[in-house]
């Protein structure tokens, strides 16, 4: 299977991709300045381009567990791609994986842009360690 990742965020949206042969997640890119409309029509094109199985987006919770603004903005978000998509979207705790990303990139530029898809490619790399277990 092939899967899409997503960290999402209001001003740009993370990318990784994977499979369940290699359980290797590698980040894809961003996209950003996007409506959802338009952000949903774009996802379409990546899961047909490159026949992806699954959507893997990642939940934002407190660090205690607990639900925020941010999650209940996701939760709609994917409510509204499930009515697009023929696929499934699943979702995954995602906490600290935007402070794992800053940490892999501590010697690199501090660039929102890499932290999103590197966040996005942790999320995904999460959920493939988790296949089969």
């Amino acid at each position: 299977m092939k899967f899409l990742s997503l960290d999402y965020g209001k001003a740009r949206v993370g990318l990784a991709l994977g499979d369940s042969e290699t359980k290797i997640a590698l980040a894809k890119g961003i996209l950003e300045g996007l409506s959802q409309n338009a952000l949903i029509s774009k996802l379409k094109a990546i899961v047909n381009l490159d026949t992806i199985d699954r959507i893997v987006i990642g939940l934002p919770l407190n660090m205690d567990g607990e639900r925020t603004d941010m999650t209940e903005e996701v939760e709609r978000f994917v409510e509204k791609l499930r009515n697009h998509i023929e696929i499934p979207v699943q979702t995954i705790d995602e906490r600290l994986t935007s402070k794992m990303a800053d940490k892999l990139l501590e010697n690199s530029l501090k660039d929102k842009h890499k932290q999103d898809q590197v966040a996005a490619q942790i999320i995904l790399q999460n959920y493939l360690d988790q296949l089969d277990s």
